[in-house]
C-alpha cells in the first residue's frame, strides 16, 4: 500500500498499513499532518548505513586520508536527505545500538556537521591535495540523495566525490564482486540477521568476506581482526564475548576502513481502521501477527 494514499485514509485504506518504509517526501508529509502523524509508527535504531572506503583504492591506502574522511561527514546532511530526524540518528559505531556488547563511543569526534578543518589538516599532513574520489550508490531517489549529502559534506574540505549511480544488480557486483577496482567508496547499510555483535562485525569486515558476492566492501584486511573475530566467534561466556565484540569494533574503526553515518529508524503507516500495529525490539519491521481491524 502506497504511503500517500494512507495519509489520505480514504475508502478501503482505512482498513491498510504499508508493508514498505514510509519514503522520505511521504514521511515530511506525514509528520505535517496531524492525524497522519498519530497512524505513523516508527522503529527505534536499526540497520546501520555506512560509507565503506575501499582501502584497496591507491588513493585510500594512507590512513590520515581515511580519517579525514571520517571527520568531514557531514551527518545532519545526511539525516535530512534521508527524511529528518524521524528516519535515522547520527552513528559512530559499527555495533548497532539495543545489541549486546555495543559500547558507545566516538573515535573521530567532529559533531554532527563534521570537523572540516581536522580533515583538511589530514589532507595537508598526507601530502594529498585534488582528491577525486568515485562514489557508487543504487540509483533509487533517496539514495542518490544521500550520495548528494555526502559530495557536498567532502567538497568543503577540498575533497571531489563523482556519484555513479547503479541499479541494485550493478551495484551488487561491483561492491561484492572479487574486483578491488571500480569505486573508491561505496554507500552501503546492514541490518543484522539476528540481534548478535556478531553479525555487525563478522560479515562486514572479516577479510574472508572479501568478494565472491560477500559483503567486505571495504576490502578491509587485517589478521589481528580476523583472529579477534575468531576468537570472540569461539566464546561460549556471552559477557566475555560481549566485551570482546566491543573492543573488535574500536580496533576497526582505528583502521578507519568505513565511515558510520546514522543508524536507520523505519517508519510505517497505517489506516485509521488498524489497531495493534507496533514494531518489534529486532528487527525493526511491524509484528504483522498482532495488526487487527478495529470492530
Amino acid at each position: 500500500m502506497e504511503a500517500q494514499t494512507l495519509i489520505a485514509d480514504a475508502d478501503a485504506d482505512k482498513n491498510s498499513f504499508s508493508a514498505d518504509f514510509v519514503p522520505p517526501a511521504q514521511l515530511a508529509l506525514a509528520q505535517n499532518n496531524a492525524e497522519a502523524k498519530s497512524r505513523l509508527v516508527t522503529s527505534s535504531a536499526g540497520a546501520v548505513e555506512y560509507l565503506a572506503l575501499n582501502v584497496k583504492s591507491p588513493k585510500l591506502k594512507d590512513l590520515k586520508v581515511r580519517q579525514a574522511l571520517e571527520y568531514a561527514i557531514d551527518r545532519q546532511a545526511f539525516i535530512v536527505a534521508a527524511g529528518g530526524s524521524l528516519a535515522a540518528e547520527p552513528a559512530t559505531t559499527l555495533i548497532t545500538p539495543g545489541i549486546p556488547g555495543r559500547e558507545d563511543f566516538d573515535l573521530y569526534p567532529a559533531g554532527d556537521s563534521g570537523d572540516v578543518d581536522k580533515a583538511k589538516q589530514l589532507l595537508t599532513e598526507a601530502g594529498v591535495s585534488n582528491l577525486s574520489l568515485t562514489l557508487i550508490v543504487t540509483n533509487d531517489d533517496t539514495s542518490v540523495k544521500k550520495a548528494q549529502a555526502i559530495q557536498q559534506a567532502y567538497q568543503k574540505a577540498g575533497i571531489e566525490v563523482v556519484i555513479k549511480p547503479e541499479d541494485q544488480d550493478t551495484w551488487t557486483s561491483d561492491a561484492t564482486g572479487d574486483s578491488a577496482s571500480g569505486y573508491d567508496i561505496s554507500l552501503s547499510s546492514w541490518q543484522p540477521d539476528y540481534p548478535s555483535a556478531a553479525a555487525n562485525i563478522q560479515p562486514l569486515y572479516d577479510s574472508s568476506q572479501i568478494g565472491g558476492g560477500n559483503y567486505n566492501i571495504s576490502r578491509y584486511t587485517n589478521a589481528d581482526v580476523d583472529a579477534a573475530i575468531a576468537k570472540a566467534l569461539g566464546t561460549t561466556d556471552s559477557a566475555s564475548a560481549n566485551s570482546q565484540w566491543g573492543a573488535i569494533d574500536k580496533q576497526i574503526l582505528a583502521d578507519a576502513p568505513v565511515v558510520p553515518i546514522v543508524y536507520d529508524k523505519n517508519s510505517f503507516l497505517h489506516g485509521s481502521g488498524v489497531e495493534n500495529f507496533y514494531i518489534g525490539a529486532f528487527p525493526a519491521y511491524p509484528v504483522y501477527t498482532a495488526v487487527s481491524l478495529k470492530q
